[in-house]
């Protein structure tokens, strides 16, 4: 049974920006028929690659406990074990983002757990609500390669103003 088919129910969609700040990143938390409390990146407005399989709290912070002090989005590879290399980091923002972790005073690359307890509360109350957000599964991106691919020939592919400069070099062409 993967871990999307855990999860029964999302109480919290929220946004945030990656942890170099540079796209936006979406994520869902949700909680599965026990009140487990689980955490997914959803969408990233970058071209990063990432997993949207949903992952428990309890082994996240299991994860950021057992790692380095202070910590990094490394701590967190392993529970994406042969997915993509930016989920971790994604999920590390969402966390900053929730309160769940906070900016090392000493080393700004670095995360420091923080008590997760008013986050809990949050969540419990929306899990006791019985809220259950209903979200459109997003279209499946397809590599670059693909894209390019599937778009032709690169001279279909050229600006209308190139197009415009190649239609007129092959008109004088024929004139002479």
């Amino acid at each position: 049974m993967s871990n999307s088919e855990l999860v029964t129910r999302i109480v919290k969609v929220g946004t945030s920006t990656n942890v170099s700040g540079k796209h936006k990143l979406t994520y869902h938390i949700g909680c599965n028929a026990n009140s487990d409390i689980h955490f997914r990146v959803y969408e990233n407005s970058g071209g990063g690659y990432f997993s949207t399989e949903w992952v428990s709290l309890l082994a996240i912070q299991e994860a950021i406990e057992q790692g380095r002090k202070p910590t990094t989005s490394f701590a967190l590879y392993g529970l994406f074990n042969g997915k993509s290399v930016n989920t971790p980091a994604f999920l590390l923002a969402a966390l900053l983002k929730e309160g769940l972790v906070q900016i090392h005073q000493d080393n700004h690359r670095c995360y420091a757990s923080t008590d997760p307890s008013p986050f809990i509360a949050e969540i419990n109350q929306l899990i006791a609500s019985n809220i259950n957000i209903k979200v459109e599964p997003l279209p499946k991106k397809k590599h670059k390669r693909v894209e390019l691919f599937e778009a032709g020939p690169v001279i279909k592919r050229v600006s209308a103003r190139v197009a415009k400069r190649l239609a007129i070099e092959e008109a004088n062409k024929s004139k002479t």
